[in-house]
């Protein structure tokens, strides 16, 4: 029987896995610079891993992200400071590749730039993941349009009589296609989360490495969601991640969209075993309010 564990954050091992596309080192530096800024206000040392990923990556480039590496771990005193470099193309490959690399309890994912470190919102949702097994946040314009608010108050009204359905409002970029994808996410497997593809989260460690990961692109966020939900783990509710709607918001979704989405509906592996009868089962007896629930669904 597999147990996850939920350990106070006050004796966990912390590590920030920061990821980035070749094609986004000019935001690196600035990036690594807003992160080093927040992690140097922790008391405890923290593994820090700068993920680059990307068809192309060549060795010339080594020696310029080792600089601003060194020049930026000289600055706090970190457990480790760790570059990896991979040709991996997709988002998805490359977080798994760097999932295996740490040990640590609890996992801090980000894109390695300067807007996603939002320190206040960052050191909520890692209090939460004191509570639950994963946190996350979600994404909210600062401005609608009127079509869309119109569009979200009859959203709200026709859930009245339809209560079956998902009918939050859906924070996030402004486009119909991405709250499709949500509902579609909803729908599906069963997780009410406002912002599925939302890439700042924090979990913990145990449960990343040991699931059965198997998505290829960004589609590996919506994966973490629905196995964890699968699998009965403790989700804290977003926190609120603001939003300009002048900022590029990035699409949600790439090339593999699709074929991640019929991969884990078809061939829905759960944690990594070779055991076919294995269960497993969240351990949340240490959880306020829990009932210590286990899983319904059997590892292949």
């Amino acid at each position: 029987m597999k147990e996850f564990l939920v350990a106070p954050l006050s004796d966990s091992s912390i590590s920030f896995l920061l990821f980035t596309r070749k094609d986004n080192l000019a935001f690196l530096k600035a990036g690594l610079k807003k992160w080093i800024d927040f992690i140097s206000t922790f008391q405890n040392k923290v593994e820090i891993v700068v993920l680059v990923f990307g068809s192309g990556v060549i060795e010339s480039q080594n020696p310029e992200l080792k600089d601003i590496i060194e020049k930026s771990s000289s600055k706090i005193p970190v457990e480790a400071f760790k570059l990896l470099e991979t040709s991996l193309e997709y988002e998805g490959d490359a977080l798994k590749f760097a999932i295996e690399q740490t040990n640590h309890d609890v996992l801090v994912v980000a894109p390695c730039q300067a807007k996603y470190c939002q320190a206040t919102i960052l050191k909520i949702m890692m209090g939460n993941i004191s509570n639950a097994h994963l946190a996350g946040a979600v994404r909210e314009l600062d401005n609608y349009p009127f079509a869309l608010k119109a569009f979200s108050l009859c959203k709200g009204v026709l859930g009245r009589f339809f209560l079956c359905l998902p009918i939050e409002n859906i924070s996030g970029p402004n486009s119909i296609l991405s709250r499709f994808q949500n509902w579609v996410f909803w729908f599906v497997f069963g997780v009410r989360y406002v912002d599925p593809f939302f890439p700042v989260r924090v979990y913990r460690g145990n449960f990343l490495r040991d699931c059965k990961l198997d998505s290829k692109g960004n589609f590996i966020h919506v994966e973490i969601l629905a196995k964890a939900n699968f699998l009965g783990l403790i989700f804290y509710p977003e926190q609120s991640w603001p939003e300009s709607s002048k900022v590029s918001i990035p699409d949600r979704g790439d090339n593999c969209f699709f074929s991640d989405f019929l991969n884990l509906l078809s061939n829905p592996k759960f944690i990594k075993s070779g055991t076919a009868d294995e269960k497993l089962t969240a351990n949340n007896n240490d959880l306020p309010g829990s009932d210590g629930a286990a899983g319904k669904f059997i590892v292949e």
